[in-house]
């Protein structure tokens, strides 16, 4: 992965005044991670529905739609809710759901703005109907199926075949195609393992689409894909990519090398900017970002810049965090500012209120919305 361009300075200039800890943002980066993406799915023919459990901002959702996707997917409820109200059209509901409430506000916004939500069993496709009002217009529903993580999804040929013939029944629905998320492959290292697995969920895609077309049911929409596996997905049965953490990178995707065996062409853009707080220990320093500014849920930071090189962060807590710096290296001094690379991209933006974004020697606070709890 190229390196984040030279304004992200963290003790100096447009920075130097922000509270801490707080998301920092590498517009220029984010810019050609967004155009990059939309290049490749152009290139191969494939329609672009980027996900914004990533970056949960109408902001960046703009950015991607100026740039060619036909939409935006979302992962609950909250963030389509967001995103229609920020005006942003062709929303996709990528998570099935279950709960009267959410199924009134999916029919409103259905009502509204238009949408197409996924379901995995037939009383969900009850529940819809049960919620779409006389008068609204379709809302279309596609089948979700599971490709090999063993999260949702039907689990079988078969029940794809049921559910989507149950979909076409409804006069309130309209079926609309399938959905396939091989989340499980997205971040394996082996470049071989990778496209293994991926090959293995498309070819679960192929068969339910084979098996529905042969019902007079042929799926308009294929949708999945991830970041870690699209340039295979875009070669395959897709024809919508549903790629998320492209637009930022993290220490997950750090690791992994595509199907040449070279990094990935994204650049990280995401940091979470930091003071240190502590010097008082040979050899390290304590800034103030813990578990609650940083996901847990991946690999330690791969990226320190404002640090030596070689400088390793360890979670020290929910508001701490310990770099600890290489032997013979300089000690950043007390006060000083860092810039953290994210561990795992969409949970650490969950943990913050907005994104300061830096680009063209200016600094935007954009709102990071439909976090849980919001």
């Amino acid at each position: 992965m190229s390196a984040p361009v030279a304004s992200l300075s963290p003790n100096s200039g447009l920075l130097r005044d922000l509270p801490t800890p707080c998301l920092v943002v590498d517009g220029e980066a984010l810019r050609r991670n967004i155009e990059g993406m939309a290049a490749t799915a152009r290139e191969a023919g494939v329609a672009l529905r980027p996900h914004a459990k990533t970056h949960k901002s109408p902001e960046i959702a703009k950015l991607q739609m100026r740039a060619g996707a036909v939409g935006i997917a979302c992962a609950t409820v909250t963030e389509a809710e967001e995103l229609a109200r920020a005006g942003l059209p062709g929303l996709l509901l990528t998570s099935p759901i279950m709960g009267a409430s959410k199924f009134t506000r999916i029919a409103g916004l259905n009502r509204q703005h238009g949408l197409t939500v996924v379901v995995d069993h037939a009383a969900q496709v009850e529940a819809l109907c049960a919620a779409v009002q006389p008068g609204d217009r379709r809302l279309n529903v596609a089948v979700d199926v599971d490709v090999g993580q063993a999260r949702t999804g039907v689990a079988d040929i078969a029940a794809g075949v049921a559910l989507a013939r149950t979909i076409a029944q409804q006069p309130a629905l309209a079926f609309a195609g399938i959905q396939g998320f091989a989340g499980h492959a997205q971040h394996l290292i082996d470049p071989a393992e990778r496209r293994a697995a991926g090959e293995r969920a498309a070819g679960v895609l192929r068969a339910l689409a084979k098996a529905l077309t042969e019902a007079s049911l042929a799926p308009a929409l294929i949708t999945g894909s991830g970041t870690g596996t699209h340039r295979l997905d875009a070669a395959s049965i897709y024809n919508e990519l549903q790629v998320g953490s492209y637009v930022f990178m993290d220490a997950d995707y750090a690791r992994i090398a595509d199907e040449h065996g070279e990094a990935l062409t994204f650049a990280p853009s995401l940091f979470v900017l930091a003071s240190v707080v502590s010097v008082n220990r040979p050899g390290q320093v304590t800034v103030d970002a813990g578990t609650k500014a940083l996901a847990t849920n991946g690999p330690p930071p791969c990226m320190i810049i404002g640090a030596p090189s070689g400088a390793r962060y360890a979670f020290a807590g929910d508001e701490h965090g310990i770099i600890f710096i290489p032997r013979d290296e300089r000690t950043p001094e007390l006060g000083a500012r860092v810039l953290i690379g994210a561990t795992h991209c969409d949970p650490t933006v969950n943990l913050h209120a907005s994104l300061h974004v830096v680009a063209g020697g200016e600094l935007t606070q954009w709102p990071i919305v439909g976090r849980y709890g919001d």
